[in-house]
This record gives C-alpha cells, sequence and structure tokens, in this order.
C-alpha cells in the first residue's frame, strides 16, 4: 500500500502516536519519533514481495514441488528406463493426463479447490516436457551406455578376421599386429560442416578386405592426416564399437562413416566388407570411454535440466496461483 509503513503502522503524514506532521517536519512536536518518509513501491518491488510471500505458504510448496516431482519422474523414466520399458513410460504420462482430465472436472463440477487449476496446469507441463526431454537424453546420451552394457568384449581380435564373428561386440582388443593406416584415412564433409573421418584397420598380412575401419569426428583432413583419438599411438590396440542412436533429435552417424568408407575404399583402391565395424580407437585400458563419457552426458543433463524446471516450476507456481489470504493481507 503505498505511502504507508506496516512495520510502525504510520503514514509519511501521519505518526505512529496519531499525531500529524506539519510541512516538512522531520521529528513528531507530541512523541518526539522520527518521520519516516516513505516512498512508492516500483512495479517490481510489487511483484517481488508478492512472490517472496506467495513463497512462504504451505499450498506454494504443494504446487511447486508437486510439479517438480512430476517432472523428475517422467525425465528420469524415459531417460533410464525407454529401452527396457518403453510401455510404462507412455502409460505413466498418459495416466498423469488423465489424473489432470479427472482433477479439473471435479474442480469445474462439484468442487472447486484451491490449487487444482495450477498444479494440474504445471503437471501437465511437468509430464509433456519432461517426455520430450526425456527421450531426447535417452537418445542422445543415455541409450549408449545400456549398448555397452549389453555387449560383448573380445579380445586378441585379428583385423583381417571377418568382422561379423564378432558382430555382438562393445569393446575390443586387437592382436600385437594390428595398426591403424592414417596414410589411407579420408574425411567426409557433411552438409553440416561436420567431417566424418575414417582410417582402415590392417594387421601385417595382405588381408583381402577391411573388416574394421577407426573412425572419429573432426580430426582428419580430406586425405591422409588420420589422428583421431589414440591413433598416433602405437601402443594403443583398442577398439571401442560406435554404436548408431536412433536419430530422432540429431542426425545419425553411421551413413555419414558409410559415406567415408566408401570415399576411401575409391580413392585409396580399398575393399572393405559390405558391413564393417567402425570403432574408436583407444588403448587397451580405455576402453570404458565411451560408455563413461555418455553416462556422465546423460547425468549431467537430467541434474542441469531438473535444477532449471525447478526454477520454471517456482516461477509458474508465482504467476499461475495467488493466495485467497493475499487479499486480506493488502498484497
Amino acid at each position: 500500500m503505498p505511502g504507508y509503513d506496516a512495520a510502525f503502522g504510520a503514514s509519511d503524514k501521519v505518526c505512529g502516536c496519531g499525531a500529524p506532521f506539519l510541512g516538512d517536519e522531520q521529528f513528531c512536536r507530541k512523541c518526539g519519533a522520527r518521520r519516516v518518509m516513505i516512498r512508492d513501491e516500483s512495479d517490481w518491488q510489487i511483484y517481488l514481495r508478492k512472490a517472496l510471500y506467495i513463497s512462504t505458504t504451505p499450498t506454494f510448496l504443494k504446487v511447486c514441488f508437486g510439479t517438480w516431482l512430476c517432472f523428475i519422474v517422467t525425465l528420469l523414466l524415459f531417460t533410464y528406463g525407454y529401452m527396457m520399458v518403453p510401455q510404462l513410460c507412455w502409460i505413466w504420462s498418459a495416466m498423469v493426463i488423465l489424473l489432470i482430465i479427472f482433477a479439473l472436472a471435479i474442480h469445474i463440477l462439484a468442487r472447486p479447490g484451491q490449487i487444482t487449476v495450477a498444479l494440474a496446469t504445471g503437471c501437465l507441463i511437468a509430464v509433456v516436457f519432461g517426455s520430450v526431454v526425456g527421450m531426447y537424453n535417452y537418445d542422445t546420451a543415455a541409450i549408449f551406455p545400456m549398448f555397452y552394457r549389453h555387449a560383448r568384449k573380445y579380445t586378441n581380435v585379428v583385423a583381417s578376421e571377418p568382422s561379423a564373428a564378432v558382430a555382438d561386440a562393445g569393446k575390443i582388443t586387437f592382436g600385437p599386429q594390428t595398426r591403424v593406416d592414417v596414410n589411407k584415412s579420408v574425411g567426409y564433409i557433411a552438409e553440416s560442416g561436420i567431417t566424418y573421418c575414417v582410417a582402415p584397420i590392417m594387421d601385417s598380412t595382405k588381408q583381402p578386405r577391411i573388416e574394421f575401419w577407426a573412425a572419429g569426428v573432426d580430426c582428419c583432413i580430406q586425405s591422409g592426416d588420420f589422428h583421431c583419438d589414440s591413433s598416433q599411438d602405437e601402443k594403443a590396440q583398442g577398439g571401442v564399437v560406435i554404436f548408431d542412436n536412433n536419430g530422432w533429435f540429431e542426425p545419425a552417424r553411421y551413413p555419414y562413416y558409410e559415406q567415408a568408407r566408401a570415399k576411401a575404399e575409391s580413392q585409396h583402391m580399398l575393399q572393405s566388407v559390405a558391413e564393417p565395424l567402425f570403432v574408436r580407437w583407444v588403448e587397451k585400458d580405455n576402453l570404458d570411454y565411451l560408455e563413461n563419457y555418455y553416462s556422465r552426458k546423460a547425468g549431467w543433463t537430467s541434474f542441469g535440466i531438473s535444477v532449471a524446471f525447478l526454477i520454471l516450476s517456482a516461477i509458474l507456481s508465482c504467476a499461475m496461483w495467488q493466495p485467497r489470504s493475499m487479499v486480506a493481507s493488502g498484497y
């Protein structure tokens, strides 16, 4: 209320004892209290005071954290459960939406609730946003550690043996004579400007066809200079198989590696099997490299988005819900 100090129970023209201030008097002639000059609040100050008041009410916590909890459950379920139980993910989302519709129907037809509309709106935003972001996090990060946990590990693999024999591999340790032929590498530049690099993996024998290819992104030139991962390290003999995602939100990389392979075959007169394995060339003790990288990416993405949505939930709760007691409190 402009011009009124609730703490002193006085305006800037009347003292707390009830005596008026005359002119520019700074002290009350009756009780000697100092005159408090009250300035009108700006719209931002009023909104901030309103938000601080709302945030102290128990009902605000129900709206804010109820919405946030709905988002967290949806996000984690889609991120880490979509591969194994996709039906459960969609059942959860459908069930939340049906509960929202049921609550709003009761609110309209029978018993209006103080927080029903705000909580229902927040949960609807949470389940839709959580489903989309959860699927994005699953398809771009969380899916890959699951691939590596379910795949097999092979040791002492010879580069000339059929890659189909280890088609279910996730991690491979090659024999001591295996190397990446960086001189026969190529880079394929996609429409996005990303360079997809491949180089044949060979051994000391005269193998008729290339079964394995080392691959990477933006780590080579158009021909003959391949420095992806540990390809320049002569002691490196590990290969982490490159898996492809569904490509729901970002273009799948495997087709671009295939384009690079075709370019290498044509440019260096090589012959490859129809379905070779593409691997990231690493040291033998670093075979968990991609699994750990994508696990951290999925975890930090989930954490960051959860914190951001908590802030968004608090803002939405303040904007959507106004306690009835605010009117009586002068807000």
